[in-house]
């Protein structure tokens, strides 16, 4: 592979943020809180270490306040990290089926997840395809269920005009490698109105946790390219592109110098943003005569942000036209498997339903095609024929 699956851009003026971020005096966590104040609209901003462990977070705060037994409602094909931040915060789980059309939870099935006594949702729009928020909303409102909305690969899409991130009571951010808008590492948890989210932003990081973010994004900023990308894509140690599932941990803050890139890098993550959407547009156009595959229809009134382009095709990768062309270029397989497959969530399943057939579907047919800047026209056009075109 030459071509990384996302691109998050690394300015030379983040890096030195990041850098200068770690000399005494310098704390960049309290304007970082406040630009995702502004634009998440959020009322209480918690910086940690990871995207999983501030939905981790979000959910142990949400169980104390439901009291009891908690129930939560999970799709049943997302990111393994979901599952992690599950066990984490030790609550039992229901599974909800998405549709394989939309990538959106199928709402018979999110009712049945309540109906057998989930009262928390977590709905994690895949890929930058937001979901229709006010039907989700409505559903869980019927049983007085609150609504996690998990953004974590949700930069640059909107619902209404409303960003991704913005939208639920509680809101998860996510700032890893590929996530779009990068620090390195971290994440944030947002609230607004009565929801818990509080907390102490700047407690203290160790100067080797601080270092080792500035080594990676150095990392990241050198290997990106596709020059030079496959280096370390070569190396099966590093487990680049692979789903896993990993053990919880314990939540920490967000370094210092993760936000100091942040703050630095807004900009840039917007402009990729936009860069994203174009190239998606251009594949879309490339592809929409092919016989065989099929893209994820957005609901109405939204934009995607397309972290990665997401198609059904049957056979997966087996069914492109150049396999080993797509994959030299960035395609890759979505989820090896559901929610349900992993052993730590079936352990913590209640209800009756055991079989998601929409999830199953995307296990076999989903596959996604990078989007980012760093593609060119050329690259564009091998992906498109290598797929079907």
């Amino acid at each position: 592979m030459r071509q990384p699956p996302v691109h998050s851009p690394l300015p030379w003026a983040a890096l030195r943020a990041g850098g200068a971020a770690l000399m005494p005096g310098r704390d960049p966590r309290p304007a970082l809180a406040e630009l995702l104040k502004r634009e998440f609209v959020a009322e209480r901003v918690r910086l940690l270490a990871s995207g999983t462990q501030a939905l981790q977070t979000a959910l142990s705060e949400a169980a104390r306040a439901v009291g009891g037994e908690v129930i939560v409602a999970l799709p049943a094909f997302t990111c393994f990290d979901v599952a992690t931040a599950a066990v984490g915060a030790g609550v039992r789980v229901a599974l909800y089926d998405v549709d394989p059309r939309t990538l959106s939870p199928d709402l018979d099935s999110l009712t049945a997840a309540l109906t057998a006594g989930a009262r928390i949702v977590v709905v994690t729009p895949l890929y930058g395809v937001p979901v229709p928020w006010r039907a989700v909303v409505e559903c869980a409102a019927a049983v007085g269920a609150m609504v996690i909305e998990d953004a974590a690969q949700g930069f640059g899409a909107s619902w209404r005009g409303r960003p991704l991130g913005s939208l639920g009571t509680a809101s998860v951010l996510s700032f890893g490698r590929g996530k779009g808008w990068t620090g390195g590492r971290g994440g944030a948890l947002l609230t607004r109105g009565g929801a818990a989210g509080n907390g102490a932003n700047g407690n203290g990081v160790g100067l080797w946790r601080e270092a080792g973010v500035l080594a990676l994004a150095a990392a990241q900023w050198a290997f990106a390219r596709p020059a030079a990308y496959g280096i370390p894509a070569s190396l099966p140690w590093l487990g680049l592109g692979e789903t896993r599932y990993r053990d919880p941990v314990t939540p920490q803050s967000l370094p210092r110098a993760s936000a100091g890139l942040l703050v630095r890098g807004f900009a840039a993550a917007l402009r990729e943003a936009g860069e994203r959407r174009r190239r998606a547009r251009r594949l879309l156009e490339a592809l929409a005569l092919c016989a065989g595959v099929h893209p994820i229809d957005p609901p109405a009134e939204t934009t995607p942000g397309y972290l990665r382009l997401p198609l059904r095709v049957p056979g997966g990768l087996n069914g492109l036209v150049d396999p080993k062309v797509a994959m030299r270029l960035g395609a890759a397989r979505s989820y090896p498997s559901s929610l349900g497959d992993l052993a730590p969530i079936r352990a913590r399943l209640v209800g009756q339903a055991r079989r998601w057939p929409g999830a199953q579907d995307l296990v076999r047919e989903l596959i996604t095609l990078p989007t980012h800047s760093l593609l060119s026209a050329q690259d564009l056009e091998a992906l498109a024929r290598a797929v079907g075109a």
